[in-house]
């Protein structure tokens, strides 16, 4: 066991040690604000203050942890063994030239998005506003560098101590904004369907809705057995997450109480697991999340745990507040849709710290690195370009111990329109990411 001697303990400074130092080096930790323990303990000892009050390895405190209040801090960037690092120190007695802790908690708490910033067009905090973004490190996963500098220094002053790292782990996830192309809709939506295709001379389009609809064709979004069979081949299993709502404009999936729609939930719950999806609009309204949620777990005739936000709009802390008092215990949208990399510095789940209450909450974040859409539509990359660019994703997270969550769609899957010629590039991810 690690021993901290600090002069005050906090909720803040309770969570990131535990985060840095057990989840990610294995090693228990305890804090004690006791010069007297600290100076008889004999195992590896740390003084985490503003100065070192007794011998022994020595990080300098910024002052973040001790604080209770959500206030502008400056970060002083830097690099140190050429890796960005935060929270610069200035006492020439440190054991590192930077606040560790005040560091990983500022990134992986998303203090950043408690602070006035611009949003895009959906509301989100853009990865243009994120420090990350701003010293060019947020395609690394820069918590984990700074967990392995640390535990060199650990392991360099006490020899005798046993580090272990998380084992990387690989879940694949696939979202369900469209559960078919052209199946599930009412009469309303499916004539208004071709009119617009006829009236962009879409006549091939029309030709396939009306196969589908007279069973003589197969939906192009019905890809649901293709997708087992892929991952079934490497043993994984894929989470998935419905969009329960059909609203219209960007939350418009089939009819939500279509009984084929309730069908196909049910088969897909029985075989891999189903969360939910919540819509664009239930970020704004409690009573939209609440009647979604409680619908799709009629459904499913079970408590739904799992969950990810529509095109990953999160709004700090609101909406993890929300999935809380639903009773959601893991979120699987802390990701950037318009970027590749690591919005809160690291690839392992981690428990969402809220500011505006300084407590540790039951709700563990799981980091999502990439998506399919932010591949061909963001970045405007080729398949070619963006297997590679998951290639150089996965060899990041597996170097780190990570969890490599992928996210696709089941439209993207369909190798028809504008997803031809994709199919391919998720089955060698996942053959690259389960080996």
């Amino acid at each position: 066991m690690m021993l901290i001697l600090t002069p005050a303990i906090t909720n803040r400074l309770r969570y990131i040690t535990d985060l840095l130092i057990v989840d990610m080096l294995g090693v228990k930790v305890r804090l004690t604000i006791s010069a007297d323990e600290y100076t008889g303990y004999p195992g590896p000892k740390v003084i985490y203050a503003r100065e070192p009050i007794a011998g022994g390895l020595f990080i300098e405190s910024s002052g973040l942890l001790f604080e209770e209040k959500i206030v502008l801090q400056e970060t002083k960037t830097s690099k140190y063994e050429d890796v960005p690092v935060l929270f610069n120190s200035v006492n020439p007695l440190t054991s590192l030239p930077f606040d560790i802790f005040a560091a990983s908690f500022y990134l992986v708490s998303r203090y950043e998005e408690y602070l006035p910033h611009l949003r895009d067009r959906y509301g989100r905090f853009p990865y243009t506003e994120s420090i990350a973004w701003k010293e060019c490190f947020l395609d690394i996963p820069v918590i984990h560098k700074w967990a392995e500098m640390f535990g060199e220094l650990l392991l360099k002053n006490f020899p005798g101590l046993i580090l272990r790292f998380p084992e990387y782990k690989y879940i694949p996830t696939i979202d369900i904004d469209h559960a078919y192309c052209y199946r599930g809709r009412t009469l309303t939506r499916t004539m208004g369907g071709l009119g617009r295709d006829a009236m962009h001379g879409h006549f091939s389009d029309i030709i396939l809705r009306i196969k589908v609809l007279s069973g003589l064709g197969k939906d192009p979004y019905d890809n649901y057995t293709y997708i087992r069979q892929v991952h079934e081949n490497f043993m994984q299993t894929p989470l998935y997450f419905i969009l329960f709502a059909d609203d219209g404009q960007n939350d418009n999936n089939v009819t939500v109480t279509a009984e084929s729609f309730h069908l196909l939930l049910r088969v897909l719950d029985r075989y891999q697991h189903v969360g939910i999806h919540p819509s664009l609009s239930s970020n704004k309204q409690y009573s939209r999340l609440e009647a979604e949620y409680t619908s799709l777990s009629q459904v499913l005739q079970r408590k739904v745990t799992i969950s990810r936000q529509h095109f990953l709009r999160l709004t700090m802390p609101m909406t993890y507040q929300s999935l809380i008092q639903l009773g959601i215990t893991d979120d699987y949208s802390m990701g950037y849709a318009s970027y590749a990399g690591f919005r809160a510095g690291i690839a392992i789940p981690f428990y969402f710290f809220d500011l505006t209450s300084n407590q540790t909450t039951h709700l563990l974040i799981h980091p999502v690195s990439l998506m399919d859409v932010t591949l061909k539509d963001y970045l405007r990359l080729s398949p070619e370009e963006s297997l590679e660019t998951i290639r150089m994703m996965i060899d990041k997270i597996k170097s780190v111990h990570g969890e490599y969550i992928s996210l696709w769609h089941n439209e993207s899957l369909g190798n028809t329109g504008r997803w031809k010629g994709w199919r391919w590039v998720y089955e060698e991810m996942v053959k690259l990411a389960s080996t």
